[in-house]
């Protein structure tokens, strides 16, 4: 083969390779994050907690339905890719490596965490629990009425598997929930399931909305006149008419220490107006400083708060407005000289 023939053949597979080595880049650039979700930790003192009240069965429900809802609501988002958790050993290692324990320079523990496949190392834990019921009985007609208040507190601490490090957001949610139960036979158990597994599953959508925002914000995907088009819709907690705020993002190296922040600068508002489980579409809202495809996209205030702010107060000074009781602002026959009816 001559030196020419060589040099043509190589540039030909180099040409025909460009096509491949573009599309593994977009493949790398569009992949999901990865993640282990650990086993759900309760903090001893709730559970003594539980006991003392004897609510061991109840806690237990809460944790068995929020280990499944965590699950299924952080695959609702989209963004992330659940690491097998059948594969026994993978899961040991990583554990053992996300626990707090782990140090942060111990560059084996990071290479464990690359090994079993997972990017980030999602640690939930129940910091708070409490079933309180108060009960109204009726012996003439055997029944009782009974007012429940469920409350639950729950964190997630985030690990960097590459390098073992506890990220400094933390999603912390705080839910109550209460449940009224009228004329209930007495002897029947004193509240339903149906409320452990809704505070359950309200905890676990809040908790994986909070993830997401912090780790895969929602991003602009167009821009067409004065609409934009992001990636996030009803499953990410977004609603039609919610304001949202816009924002440029800029990386920036503390030279000093090597460590890279975030510099967040807003651009603009939209309103949602048109939403569905997956993706949004706002209109923006006042003047914009420099909206382009790839901006930041964040929850700002509902409908129903857009609204609230929007009522005009009532006017004092006009002749319709009334003021009900005397001068003194007392309510009638609240001063010293009581209404008399005749």
């Amino acid at each position: 083969m001559t030196k020419f023939t060589r040099t043509l053949s190589a540039i030909t597979a180099f040409v025909f390779t460009l096509p491949l080595l573009a599309t593994s880049a977009e493949l790398n650039m569009n992949e999901k994050d990865s993640i282990f979700i650990g086993d759900l930790k309760v903090q001893p003192s709730v559970v003594e907690l539980a006991g003392k009240k004897r609510r061991q069965i109840e806690l237990k429900r809460v944790v068995d339905s929020l280990e499944t809802q965590f699950i299924t609501a952080l695959n609702a988002t989209r963004v992330f890719q659940l690491v097998e958790r059948n594969r026994k050993t993978e899961i040991e290692q990583e554990q053992a490596f996300a626990g707090a324990s782990a140090d942060p320079d111990d560059k084996s523990a990071a290479q464990e965490g690359r090994m079993a496949g997972a990017k980030y190392a999602f640690l939930p834990q129940i910091d708070g629990f409490e079933d309180a019921v108060e009960t109204v009985e009726y012996q003439a007609i055997d029944r009782v009425s009974i007012s429940r208040k469920l409350f639950l507190s729950a964190v997630v601490q985030i690990v960097d598997t590459t390098t073992g490090k506890l990220l400094p957001e933390s999603p912390s949610i705080q839910l109550t929930k209460t449940e009224e139960i009228e004329n209930s036979r007495m002897g029947q158990p004193a509240g339903s399931d149906e409320a452990i597994v809704a505070l359950a599953k309200e905890m676990a959508g809040k908790l994986s909305q909070d993830i997401a925002a912090f780790l895969r914000p929602a991003k602009v995907l167009s821009i067409t006149d004065r609409q934009i088009m992001f990636n996030r819709g009803i499953e990410a907690g977004f609603k039609k008419g919610d304001l949202v705020e816009i924002y440029s993002i800029q990386n920036v190296k503390d030279e000093d220490t090597g460590e890279v922040f975030r510099n967040e600068m807003p651009v603009g508002q939209g309103i949602i107006n048109r939403i569905d489980k997956y993706q949004s579409y706002a209109t923006i809202s006042g003047e914009d400083l420099g909206i382009i495809k790839g901006c930041v996209v964040r929850f700002l205030k509902t409908a129903a708060g857009r609204a609230a702010e929007a009522e005009t107060p009532p006017d004092a000074t006009q002749p319709g407005f009334a003021v009900k009781g005397n001068a003194a602002g007392e309510s009638p026959g609240s001063s010293e000289k009581p209404l008399k009816w005749k």
